[in-house]
């Protein structure tokens, strides 16, 4: 970082401590501007990030996206790949600093998902691993959304179950954790209703891997009914024709893949 840029930051963090957010914000923003147009992208980048963390450090989150948005459209503007490691990890440490309940979360994760699609290395939904990060933040935030808001749950869900069916290997226990609790919850449902949100979903996708995970982990939180039968590999439920039939699925998926 020069010494123009750090004596800028040093001024942005002064303003910070006297609790002039909105000027200190304000400014950045001003500063950032004239290195955009310059084409000093560098410059500009480094300005937002330290501004961001920053930001985000005093819980001025609604300016910290507002600068970490405006980190996504120098990336565009500059076609960074996806496989710029650094600018994606800054991207990663930026937005997971944001309360998982966050508004600005829906925008930034269409952004950098959109961003993401531009490298001709990346699969045409967009990196996993962003999708892992805004699947893991939605899902996490629904702890903190009243059980009675069924409309809201539903909505948030629906949302991090897209980012998480396209992340990474590390999103599935994720996933299937959590249908395993609305399982849990509705007891009187096969739990194969549940399971098969998953099954169909890394299906789609041809994702086999997903798809024996994902069974894997479901069956270890189910075992041990009073109606198991363990008939070679496959578990027999007596009660649960549906969680039967999704076992002899991924049979086949598995067979119709080698």
């Amino acid at each position: 970082m020069s010494d123009k840029l750090s004596k800028t930051i040093q001024r942005f963090q002064s303003k910070i401590d006297n609790g002039s957010f909105y000027e200190a914000h304000q400014t950045l923003r001003t500063i950032t501007n004239r290195y955009v147009k310059a084409k000093q992208y560098r410059e500009a980048k480094d300005l937002l990030y330290q501004g961001a963390t920053i930001l985000s450090n005093n819980k001025e989150y609604a300016s910290a996206s507002d600068l970490i948005s405006y980190l996504i459209q120098i990336y565009t503007e500059e076609s960074i790949p996806i496989t710029d490691k650094d600018a994606k990890l800054k991207l990663i440490d930026l937005i997971s600093n944001l309360p998982n309940t966050d508004s600005s979360l829906i925008d930034l994760s269409k952004s950098s998902i959109n961003w993401s699609k531009l490298s001709p290395e990346c699969s045409k939904f967009g990196d996993s691993d962003l999708h892992h990060l805004f699947g893991s933040k939605f899902l996490k935030s629904l702890e903190e959304v009243d059980v009675s808001k069924n409309d809201e749950r539903t909505k948030i869900f629906a949302v991090a179950e897209l980012h998480l069916v396209l992340g990474t290997f590390e999103s599935v226990p994720l996933y299937v954790d959590y249908l395993i609790q609305c399982s849990q919850a509705n007891s009187n449902v096969d739990p194969g209703v549940f399971l098969g949100r998953a099954i169909i979903n890394y299906s789609y996708l041809k994702n086999i891997k997903f798809v024996k995970e994902s069974q894997d982990i479901f069956l270890k939180q189910i075992s041990q009914q009073p109606d198991e039968i363990l008939k070679d590999d496959f578990k027999f439920y007596e009660n649960y024709p549906l969680l039967n039939f999704l076992q002899l699925l991924v049979t086949t998926l598995e067979k119709d893949h080698i």
